[in-house]
């Protein structure tokens, strides 16, 4: 048997899941009257709304049907019209349907049927049978208020305007112009000529019809002529007028009046006219003033027509909804808005209709014979069925006999999840906005699966997959095609047809689950197990083989970047499908090249977090030790580690015995080695997921080419951090707190390593290492091992003890010793420092200092401080741990005490001291005496480099110089032998040496000022000693002169001091003398200046000031320029000139008279005085002058010369 030969009903008929209200052919009313399928609730509010129509059993003549887009409500509203057709055929035909269903819901009820409850009865329904068949007139005007609502018409009469178009409609007036309809065709039907008319103006080739926009809009004259002529009783003046001017009250009371008039002119209680108005709710929206309209008009309708005219409105919200929508109070009967609800008092709700139970009844009806044979399928197969048929909880199989027959060849939990799956790719604007989880959608795409699979054989299953049909493709808007777009190419790869087929399948699958919304997502996970039991087609199917098969087409479209596998918080791993940008970001993330120092640098995160971020430094006994970490082969916290710890994931062998023998001759013989290679190598996915992540860290740090790549990167950063935390980062946590470790070659046993976990597992495993590593570390871990530099430097300076040279030496004297003894060459400390750190020592710096230093208390060994031998405990002490590197380790030396004798003699003579500080241990004496700063050779070099600087110039200084470059001398022997040697043999020659140096230090310190001022009174007149002429004054001169080069001048500076008085006395003279003549010069200028400006009108301040001139002109202390400065002769010529230049312009010539009547002054411009030039006459001849006859031409020169500037108007002053 086939899958056609299953239903009751053909599957070569029309089935219209949405209803057409212009569709009332004969054909499709039949169909929708038999194949209406009823429940409970449509025969409910049929029966409710039916009755009411009859009979108002209310108040108000409102009906409010309300169900969600799909649910069903057009073709309730269109099964409703049949039973009030007035076509009683089909009227009595839909009340029989009505009938027989009602029969058979109460016949299968369990006791009181919910109709029987809400009071239908048989009887009732065929009560309103006879009166609607046979008394009834019924008239509907039915229409979608947002397909007929002028946008440009009056908002605030929107409502009436529209009822009343549609009103006037139905009539066979225009729906446009209510008052062309009004005073034209309302007019000529009330006087029963408006068919004549119509019939009128088609004779003259127009159609009413057809051409009453035009007629509106610009041949109104041409309608009134030809309706005057059918009918010649019209006023067709006042029509006109009246339609030009739109003179129509669009009022609530002015349309309530005109269904008053229009009801009552049909003579007939029984008569009703319905307005059917679709989506309502939608095009209120939330505009208040919306609502109040239609409150007012059905209130008013009510009041005036006698529940003879019913307004039914269609929504897809209940009417409390609407309220609240507009701000009104739904549960407050006194609000303004809210009072609507008791308006329309008969509510039809279909949101309670279940979609499924339609699709049953219209698509899967079975036969009688067929209900039988699947009945006893049922009972044969159940326990397979409900093992191959298992979702989550939420989504039902078969869940008794009778739900199986009435769902075969379906599954019931397709139809509620095709349903989620239609809403969320609305929502996504993938599919067309009708295309919705609803009963018109369920009915088509189950239709259509239905005749897809006719021909399948009875035993098998329709797969979810089918759902994705050509129906559900062909509603694909272009988001949804890209959307999938990458799985479709990916499939192109794939040869084999059958194989490609199959691939197919797992595609749309997981396409639809993939994206449903995210409510729903939770409840029904995109699961390797939720897709295979989807893709069930058979009972008996091996759904192990099945899931292997649904495993590798997963396995090809996550490598294909179509789809990616994740975990949810409960460890369910689950399927999501890229978007089209996430699907290039992932195949660029793919093709990224992770080298090896990423991996290390990603892998060392996750290790430095688990063992608490380890520190580069170690403490182990007296030393801390450099600690570095090495993740294959990459190397962090310190380049030059003391202490190495590998972290191995790769290796030739996953033998830790094998790996831990094959070091040993290696570097990494001394390493502690984690050995993680083993268990990595085990988990694969582990591998994978890391790769991947370290992939997404290298893209991520790549410029984004737009907004949205970089919104996608973000994603996919955030994607693989979830991936890390959850599962990369915790299984390789587990890994290091259990794989086996390495320490110097040896694998640690299960007792070595212990229990531990995290930091404490990687604390208690570094502790065992440096045991085995530096064996020898706590040899030097006693209390008397100083732990820092403050300690060290107290222990160097101890006195020496004694008896210290005969103890005998500590296990790490001898240790040094030995070392020592064995070096080939000279050796620093540093040395000695640097080899008792390495292994197996890990000695401190302190540590070792000390007990070398012990030796050198011993006076087996020395130390020489940067080639100084001589370099005292305290140098020691201060730079031994700083300058490990300059001080050198020697076999120590002795100096005679007689030589120590000699050098204490010879110090004494020439510091002239007492005693030297010190004792007869030849190193403290050689550094007491020249090391310290306070040591007699250095305080007294000390004054003299200073004494030095300050007789700078002195002839005397040399002998200071002398001595300190003696000084100096000794301090650069470094020697100690030959320090003390060459102060003995300089006793004599210092001795003397100092003793000048004293004396001069005394005339420093006694006569230096006077000394100084001398030279400086020479220094300032050295010019000024020209103008003595006296031969005893320049006797003087050149004798206080001679202080310049005096190397003694101490005894004779009271004669320097009296020549210096003499002199300066004798120099005061002079220049008292040479000032007397510049003012006197400088006077006489001032006096001719002056009253050559005041002849010539020119103001004072026009030239130099007197006072300020000759005081600046006798300011200097030389001579020779006050000698100079004596000479006015520029300066007179200067300032003659200045005068010259401020004489003023002469005035205009001017009139004598009163009136403008007088007479020009006959002189002209006032006369300008005569100005004084200096003139420069050119005294010079190149011909010699021999006779009288020669010198009158050279003075007849000079005459013509003079007469030059004379005849210029000028007085001339020779210069």
């Amino acid at each position: 048997m086939k899958f056609k030969d299953l239903y009751e009903k053909g599957l070569d008929r029309k089935v219209n899941p949405a209803v057409s209200a212009s569709d009332l052919t004969d054909e499709t009313v039949l169909t929708e009257i038999v194949e209406y399928v009823f429940t409970e609730e449509i025969v409910i509010n049929l029966y409710n709304i039916l009755t009411n129509i009859k009979v108002n059993q209310g108040s108000h003549i409102g009906i409010w049907i309300n169900g969600y887009y799909g649910s069903g409500k057009s073709h309730f509203l269109k099964y409703a019209s049949y039973c009030l057709s007035q076509n009683k055929q089909r009227c009595e035909m839909a009340f029989i349907r009505l009938i027989e269903a009602t029969e058979d819901i109460m016949r299968h009820a369990n006791g009181i049927s919910k109709l029987e409850q809400e009071g239908v009865s048989v009887s009732e329904l065929k009560s309103l049978q006879k009166w609607y068949v046979s008394q009834a007139d019924v008239e509907m005007v039915m229409f979608n208020i947002g397909d007929v609502h002028d946008v440009n018409a009056d908002q605030i009469t929107a409502f009436t305007t529209i009822f009343w178009n549609q009103f006037n409609a139905q009539r066979g007036y225009n729906s446009f112009n209510l008052a062309l309809a009004q005073y034209l065709e309302k007019a000529l039907d009330d006087n029963g000529k408006f068919q004549e008319f119509k019939e009128y103006v088609k004779s003259k080739g127009y159609d009413w019809e057809r051409n009453i926009s035009r007629f509106a809009a610009g041949r109104l004259d041409l309608a009134l002529q030809m309706a005057k002529e059918v009918d010649s009783t019209l006023s067709t003046d006042v029509i006109r007028t009246r339609i030009l001017n739109n003179e129509v009250n669009v009022s609530v009371e002015a349309f309530a009046a005109e269904m008053k008039e229009f009801i009552e002119n049909k003579h007939n209680r029984n008569f009703r006219i319905l307005f059917f108005v679709d989506e309502v709710s939608q095009f209120i929206g939330e505009h208040r003033d919306l609502l109040l309209q239609l409150q007012s008009l059905v209130k008013r309708l009510d009041e005036v027509c006698e529940s003879r005219c019913w307004i039914a409105c269609t929504a897809q919200q209940t009417l409390e909804e609407v309220v609240t929508n507009v701000g009104g109070n739904a549960s407050n009967p006194e609000d303004e808005v809210g009072k609507i609800l008791g308006r329309f008092e008969v509510r039809a709700s279909l949101q309670g209709t279940s979609p499924e139970y339609i699709t049953q009844k219209r698509i899967l009806e079975k036969k009688g014979d067929v209900e039988i044979t699947l009945g006893n399928m049922f009972d044969k197969d159940k326990a397979k069925l409900d093992a191959q048929f298992i979702l989550p909880s939420q989504y039902k199989a078969y869940t008794s006999k009778e739900d199986f027959v009435a769902c075969y060849p379906f599954v019931p939990y397709q139809f509620q999840l095709i349903m989620k799956v239609l809403d969320s790719f609305v929502n996504m604007n993938y599919v067309d906005k009708q295309v919705k989880g609803n009963e018109r959608s369920l009915i088509n795409i189950t239709f259509s699966i239905a005749k897809e699979t006719a021909d399948m054989e009875v035993g098998e299953f329709i797969s979810f997959d089918r759902f994705f049909g050509a129906m559900f493709q062909g509603s694909m808007q272009h988001l949804g095609q890209r959307a999938i777009a990458n799985a479709r190419q990916a499939l192109e790869h794939i040869a084999d047809p059958e194989k490609q087929e199959f691939y197919r399948r797992v595609v749309y699958v997981l396409f639809m689950i993939c994206n449903l919304s995210d409510v729903d997502k939770p409840s029904f996970l995109a699961t390797i197990d939720n897709i295979v039991t989807l893709l069930m087609t058979k009972v008996d199917a091996n759904k192990a083989a099945i899931k292997h098969e649904v495993s590798t087409v997963l396995a090809f479209l996550i490598d294909k970047a179509v789809i990616r596998k994740t975990k949810t918080e409960t460890g369910s791993e689950i399927y999501e499908f890229y978007t089209e940008e996430e699907s290039k970001v992932a195949q660029l993330i793919k093709n990224q090249q992770v080298d090896s120092n990423t991996y290390s640098d990603e892998l060392k995160s996750i290790f430095f977090s688990h063992f608490g971020n380890p520190s580069n430094k170690k403490t182990f006994a007296t030393r801390s030790f450099n600690v570095g970490i090495n993740i294959d082969g990459r190397n962090y916290l310190s380049n030059n580690a003391d202490i190495c710890i590998d972290f191995v994931t790769t290796a030739e062998t996953d033998s830790t015995e094998q790996f831990a023998f094959s070091v040993n001759n290696t570097s990494q013989g001394t390493h502690l080695i984690y050995f993680l290679y083993p268990q990595l190598k085990d988990n694969a996915e582990l591998r994978a997921n890391f790769l991947y992540y370290c992939r997404v860290q290298r893209f991520a740090q790549e410029p984004a080419i737009s907004d949205e790549r970089q919104r996608t990167k973000e994603i996919f950063r955030q994607r693989a951090k979830e991936l890390y935390d959850k599962e990369i980062k915790p299984q390789f946590q587990h890994i290091l707190d259990t794989c086996p470790v390495i320490s110097c070659g040896a694998v640690l046993s299960a007792s070595q390593i212990g229990t531990a976990k995290k930091a404490e597992r990687y604390e208690a495993l570094l502790n065992c290492h440096m045991e085995t590593l530096y064996s020898f570390a706590m040899l030097v871990s006693s209390g008397e091992t100083p732990k820092n530099g403050a300690d060290l430097s107290a222990k160097i300076l101890r006195p020496i003890e004694a008896e210290l040279i005969n103890e005998p030496l500590s296990t790490p004297e001898k240790k040094i010793k030995d070392w020592l003894d064995r070096s080939p060459h000279d050796v620093t400390v540093a040395d000695v420092v640097r080899q008792f750190s390495k292994v197996p020592y890990g000695w401190s710096d302190y540590a070792t200092i000390y007990f070398l230093n012990e030796l050198v208390r011993r006076h087996l060994y020395a130390f020489n401080y940067n080639n100084n031998p001589n370099v005292s405990r305290e140098d020691t002490a201060r730079n031994i741990v700083r300058d490990s590197n300059k001080f050198t380790v020697e076999k120590a030396k002795a100096i005679s005490q007689e030589v120590l004798n000699d050098f204490i003699d010879a110090w004494k003579h020439i510091f002239n001291v007492m005693s030297v500080k010190g004792s007869n241990d030849s190193t403290e004496l050689f550094r007491n005496c020249k090391e310290t700063d306070d040591s007699q050779l250095n305080t007294l070099l000390k004054n003299y480099r200073s004494l030095s600087h300050k007789l700078s110039g002195c002839p005397f200084v040399h002998t200071i110089d002398e001595a300190v470059t003696l000084m100096e001398s000794w301090l650069t022997e470094r020697d100690h032998l030959k320090f003390f040697q060459t102060i003995i043999d300089a006793r004599d020659e210092a001795c003397r040496l100092f003793d000048r140096c004293k004396n001069i230090n005394s005339f420093h310190n006694d006569q230096f000022a006077n000394y100084e001022k001398v030279r400086k009174f020479i220094d300032d007149n050295r010019d000024n000693f020209a103008f003595l002429t006296d031969e005893q004054q320049q006797k003087t001169v050149e004798t206080i002169r001679a202080i310049l080069t005096d190397e003694e001048p101490w005894d004779k500076m009271p004669s320097y001091m009296k020549m210096m008085r003499t002199l300066n006395g004798q120099l005061g003279e002079c220049k008292t003398q040479l000032i007397e003549k510049i003012k006197a010069g400088y006077n006489k200028v001032f006096d001719e200046l002056e009253q050559y400006a005041s002849e010539v009108k020119v103001p004072r301040d026009k030239f130099a000031k007197r006072d300020i001139t000759i005081s600046l002109k006798t300011s200097t202390s030389n001579f020779y320029a006050l000698q100079a400065n004596a000479d006015t002769r520029d300066f007179y010529e200067e300032e003659m000139k200045k005068i010259n230049g401020a004489i003023p312009a002469p005035l205009p010539p001017s009139t004598t008279g009163g009136n403008g009547g007088g007479t020009p002054n006959p002189g002209g411009l006032k006369p300008q005085p005569r100005m004084r030039k200096i003139v420069h006459l050119n005294t010079h001849t190149t011909k010699p002058m021999r006779s009288e006859a020669d010198v009158d031409i050279y003075l007849a020169g000079l005459k013509a010369e003079l007469m030059q500037y004379i005849n210029d108007n000028n007085d001339i002053i020779i210069g």
